[in-house]
């Protein structure tokens, strides 16, 4: 038995890295990010979230680099490309999950234009008022811009009310009260729990 737990202890960590990265990535893989329990976070999982359904609050492009992979995104420090092992560590540092969604159908012309059309939008602001501009972009307004050329995504009007209520939550109130704005509600924009519910993507794992 003691050889049994000590053959146990040895053979775990050998193989926890082949299971963080069981996911094989491509090009144009969308990673999206699970939704943490508190502040902005919360509050667009308050209004987008669905009942038994993982709920997300950012997705992000994966694109070819030549060491590796790049995650060309949107958040709160701008327009930006990063590592895929920076944003990894991003990740697990917050404690989320990243759940990697692809195209049901390839297509190779898609992904291509929209990795190009990502690259140009890098060094942008983030948009914090989510209502659409071409001066600043949030996470799922970057990715459906990208493929935008190609339809592959739809804007939706937006919800900031809470599914069961039909309250908006007063982060949200207080957020828009700040920057001198009612809420936006049913103005045409996107989210990361929408998009991960398209027809035109397929789960296809969990890389952290």
């Amino acid at each position: 038995m003691h050889r049994l737990l000590l053959l146990i202890g040895l053979l775990v960590p050998a193989l926890w890295p082949a299971v963080a990265m069981a996911v094989d990535i491509h090009e144009g893989d969308l990673l999206f990010v699970t939704a943490g329990r508190s502040g902005l976070s919360a509050a667009i999982d308050d209004a987008t979230g669905k009942q038994g359904s993982p709920s997300f609050d950012h997705v992000a492009l994966v694109a070819a680099a030549p060491k590796g992979w790049d995650v060309l995104h949107a958040d709160e420090k701008g327009s930006r490309r990063q590592s895929l092992v920076e944003f990894r560590q991003d990740a697990r540092a917050k404690q989320r999950q990243i759940v990697v969604y692809r195209l049901r159908a390839p297509q190779p012309a898609a992904i291509k234009d929209a990795v190009a059309t990502a690259r140009t939008m890098l060094g942008k602001p983030y948009n914090t008022s989510y209502v659409l501009n071409e001066d600043s972009y949030y996470c799922s307004d970057f990715i459906e811009r990208a493929f935008r050329a190609h339809h592959v995504f739809t804007l939706q009007p937006m919800n900031f009310r809470n599914p069961q209520t039909g309250e908006i939550a007063q982060h949200w109130v207080d957020l828009y009260r700040g920057m001198g704005m009612e809420v936006p509600q049913d103005q045409p924009g996107t989210n990361p729990n929408d998009m991960s519910a398209a027809t035109v993507l397929q789960r296809i794992g969990v890389l952290e």
